[in-house]
């Protein structure tokens, strides 16, 4: 069981030990700690993080990632997910990091924004496999994860929402050091060092989706899991840091936040589990777009219609989300497409899906999809926003006018989440794209049974291809 620790304590106008009281946390937590749905939850988590790291390898920009590990060199001493690359953990970290985040398609905690797949599972598996971790190992190292940088996430919002900082890149270093960390059996002072040192690999901005232009954001995920494994070899090295480092005058939640939510740090732990709060992308797009797509699936579904009887679609989001995704009309590459709303409705109505297999060059420039996204308007939508400024979910408003005349319109106040059969078979549609059905049948059978698995390194074969 945890040993329960003091709680954080002010002293006059000084805040102390929140980072502390965090790393005790992460520390002492053990495997029996875990409720069930906790478990299991986890280990859906796993299965598709690395089935959509599977499918992010094949992509361009994750090719680029994969040539840049390759010229690295390095101990071989952790493997890259479908191509079987022995390299040093900090450098397969970065890569499977970066196959993760690399096509829109991670979980997501939608309270911070934080998608945490594309850091902690690769984090894991690198120095799991290095360490012969077991399954329940890595179970623990990702809840541990998940329950470190989404606090963190939680006490610099709104102000990080609100400001140019990307919240994977900024909060899930976090994540990747305390499960570092755990997998490295750190006592509380080291992990407190590990955390603290994480504080040093916050970087991400919104430039890079909001531009419209460029590869950069890709590797966010990738940047975040290694600096976290770096982080905690440094610690485990001796290196130290600030015991302040979230709290303090000059530390990360006052450079990220407004310092009014200091005691979201510490609020629950053990109690009320984040893990649980974690849903996963339908669809392959920014999460601001996919209760949009869901409202437009939800009018076909009981008014079917075709593209060519549109005249015109408004879809109602709050002011933050419009600031991400409505700007970019017109994409001229793939990311920016993920992240233009008119163009995303457009491709989900003319395909019939956005995902991985409908987000493509042939696609960007149809004349169809293309005419009939200039028909998409994206506004401020007030109720919309007063939600999102109250609990922060992920709600949009579609109406839908044909040329008949007819106007349809549905609002989505929160995503539907993804069941587990649903989970499943995107994992199985994902990880095929790489190693094939055979191979991804038996790749969700044995992280079904993770709990019971000796050492991971027995997995990884089951995330190479055998081409």
């Amino acid at each position: 069981m945890i040993t329960p620790s003091t709680p954080p304590r002010s002293l006059g106008d000084r805040i102390l030990e929140y980072t502390r009281h965090l790393a005790q946390f992460a520390a002492q937590l053990q495997y029996a700690d875990l409720p069930s749905p906790v478990i299991e939850k986890a280990k859906a988590i796993a299965l598709h993080a690395w089935a959509v790291q599977l499918a992010g390898s094949t992509l361009p920009w994750s090719k680029a990632a994969y040539r840049y590990v390759q010229s690295q060199g390095g101990t071989p001493q952790s493997s890259v997910v479908n191509y079987g690359l022995k390299t040093s953990a900090i450098n397969a970290a970065f890569v499977n990091g970066t196959f993760g985040h690399g096509f829109e398609m991670d979980d997501n905690h939608a309270a911070t924004g934080i998608k945490g797949g594309c850091v902690v599972l690769p984090t894991c598996l690198a120095l799991g496999e290095q360490q012969n971790s077991s399954g329940r190992d890595l179970i623990l190292a990702t809840v541990v994860a998940y329950e470190v940088m989404t606090r963190v996430g939680l006490s610099v919002n709104p102000t990080l929402l609100n400001s140019a900082h990307h919240p994977t890149g900024t909060c899930a270093p976090f994540g990747a050091a305390s499960a570092a960390g755990k997998l490295l059996g750190f006592d509380d002072t080291t992990m407190l060092h590990a955390i603290s040192i994480a504080a040093g690999h916050s970087a991400g901005l919104g430039e890079a989706p909001a531009s419209g232009r460029g590869d950069l954001k890709r590797i966010f995920g990738g940047m975040a899991a290694s600096g976290g494994i770096r982080s905690a070899l440094l610690a485990r090295e001796g290196l130290t840091g600030p015991a302040t480092m979230l709290e303090g005058k000059r530390g990360f939640c006052r450079a990220f936040g407004d310092m009014t939510k200091l005691p979201a740090l510490t609020a629950g732990l053990g109690t009320e589990w984040q893990i649980l709060k974690v849903h996963f992308k339908i669809y392959a797009q920014d999460g601001y777009i996919q209760p949009m797509t869901e409202a437009l699936d939800r009018i076909l579904k009981e008014h079917p219609f075709k593209a060519e009887d549109v005249e015109e679609i408004r879809a109602g989001t709050n002011k933050h989300a419009l600031d991400v995704v409505s700007l970019i009309r017109e994409p001229k590459d793939l990311t920016s497409s993920q992240f233009s709303a008119n163009f995303s409705l457009a491709l989900f109505l003319v395909k019939g899906n956005a995902g991985f297999q409908e987000y493509t060059e042939e696609n960007l420039v149809d004349p169809k999809i293309v005419a009939l996204s200039r028909k998409i308007q994206i506004e401020l939508d007030p109720e919309i926003e007063d939600e999102w400024q109250k609990t922060r979910p992920r709600g949009a408003r579609v109406s839908v006018r044909l040329k008949s005349g007819k106007t349809y319109t549905e609002c989505v106040h929160n995503l539907r989440s993804m069941s587990d059969a649903d989970v499943i078979d995107k994992a199985r549609r994902l990880a095929a794209v790489a190693i094939g059905t055979e191979q991804t049948e038996r790749l969700i059978t044995t992280v079904q049974k993770l709990d019971t698995l000796k050492d991971l390194s027995t997995l990884v074969p089951l995330l190479v291809s055998d081409e």
